[in-house]
């Protein structure tokens, strides 16, 4: 008897015959074994294909995340940009408004340097909001400025103040309604604020008169010209020249006789010569 072969027999279902063969037993081992290495195999190559998979969903997500991540990292630095050049834009028009307002200080014949103050703030703590709130604070004072009758209208000595004093021609107390500046015969007379001429022309006791009228319910009266060089309806800014000093109307010599009004009423404009 062999005993290096198994025999199979095959029998159909009728019991009609039987068919046998036999197979050598290394056949079998052979091909259980072939059948146990596929099936490692085919784990092994589903595992491998499993772990790579999940480890390239991860990088795939840690690659997406990274893009994500730069592209919010751009979006800042862009509104940072942004942001910087507004920064920059706003300090510059600051920086600009405050020399217009020294120049304008010098066209009312104020001598004054600018003075600027306050706390430290480092760059990177400035924000638009309190730029803008510093700006507008600026551009307000620069409005201010510009549409309030403060400064010299030429320069000269004042040799009579607002008030009672006695008068040069009746040798008796009256009032003075503003205050006289010497000068010299032709001498340029300045606005003292922007605004708009309301009369230019001879104006009763004054002579020949320029009237302006400014923001703020403020005019001012310019009197005793030898010449006038603008006319009503005209638009005049600080240090602009409206006449030339004279002695026209009630007077005894070479003067300007200078008046600021504030609401219909007549105030001392010594109180409006000088920043204080």
């Amino acid at each position: 008897m062999d005993t290096d072969r198994y025999t199979i027999m095959l029998v159909t279902a009728g019991h009609q015959g039987a068919k046998s063969f036999s197979v050598k037993k290394s056949h079998i081992r052979l091909v259980f074994c072939s059948i146990i290495i596929f099936a490692f195999i085919s784990l092994f190559s589903f595992s491998t294909s499993y772990i790579y998979y999940k480890d390239s969903a991860k990088k795939s997500q840690s690659v997406n995340k990274l893009i994500s991540t730069i592209n919010l990292l751009s979006q800042d630095i862009d509104e940072n940009r942004m942001i910087e050049a507004k920064l920059r834009n706003k300090l510059q028009g600051i920086e600009e408004t405050l020399l217009e307002m020294q120049e304008i200080l010098q066209k009312k014949g104020i001598k004054k340097e600018l003075s600027i103050g306050g706390e430290f703030i480092p760059a990177e703590r400035l924000s638009l909001s309190y730029v803008d709130y510093m700006k507008k604070d600026i551009d307000d004072l620069f409005n201010t400025m510009i549409s309030t009758p403060v400064g010299t209208p030429l320069k000269g000595k004042i040799n009579s103040n607002f008030g009672y004093r006695k008068d040069p021609f009746k040798r008796k107390a009256g009032f003075h309604s503003g205050i006289d500046i010497d000068a010299h015969h032709g001498q340029a007379v300045v606005a003292t604020a922007d605004g708009k001429v309301i009369k230019a022309s001879w104006h009763s006791s004054y002579g020949k008169t320029v009237i302006i009228k400014h923001e703020d319910k403020y005019e001012t009266l310019f009197g005793h010209l030898s010449k006038i060089t603008v006319k009503e309806g005209d638009t005049v800014k600080v240090g602009d020249v409206i006449g030339k000093a004279g002695s026209t109307g009630r007077s005894t010599g070479t003067h300007l006789h200078y008046e600021v009004i504030k609401d219909g009423k007549r105030v001392n404009p010594k109180n409006f010569l000088s920043l204080k």
